[in-house]
């Protein structure tokens, strides 16, 4: 289907010249590993498919070593693989000992401690508000991270 004219590396992938591909780049490359599905299937890959290297290594554009996978199935595939980062706290409010995505905490957003609840949160804010820093709630603050882990589908890794 498509003749490929050249063969570049460039970073971790090879790119192929392929004369009038509709995804070809200004200069007329295409991923290889892309053309080389495309050319086995006998059609074009759609926008929300991606090209999984089943051995992990990118530049090894053999067939038998490509998957073709829907994006979010691509996505879940590697997260699964690198697993969720995840942070066990103690809410500075109730004491209540939750479990969060690290990436929805103040370990990742511009905050100094995590509540379990918007309404927890209020308390705590309104706290600080009315009394100030007090020693009980540096102490409360200060004991808002209980641990750090990583989850892999149900299972943890303790970092």
């Amino acid at each position: 289907m498509w003749k490929i004219l050249k063969v570049v590396s460039k970073g971790e992938y090879n790119y192929v010249k392929v004369d009038n591909h509709p995804n070809a780049t200004v200069n007329g490359y295409v991923l290889h590993h892309r053309v080389v599905l495309e050319n086995h299937l006998g059609r074009l890959l759609e926008s929300h498919e991606v090209v999984h290297h089943l051995n992990g290594e990118k530049k090894d554009n053999r067939v038998e070593n490509l998957q073709v996978l829907t994006i979010v199935e691509h996505s879940r595939l590697h997260g699964l693989e690198q697993g969720r980062q995840m942070v066990e706290l103690k809410c500075p409010c109730c004491s209540v000992v939750f479990v969060r995505r690290r990436k929805q905490t103040h370990l990742s957003k511009p905050s100094k401690w995590t509540a379990c609840s918007p309404a927890c949160r209020g308390r705590f804010s309104a706290t600080i508000q009315y009394h100030g820093r007090t020693a009980k709630v540096e102490s409360a603050i200060s004991g808002n991270i209980v641990r750090e882990f990583t989850s892999y589908d149900n299972r943890e890794e303790t970092l």
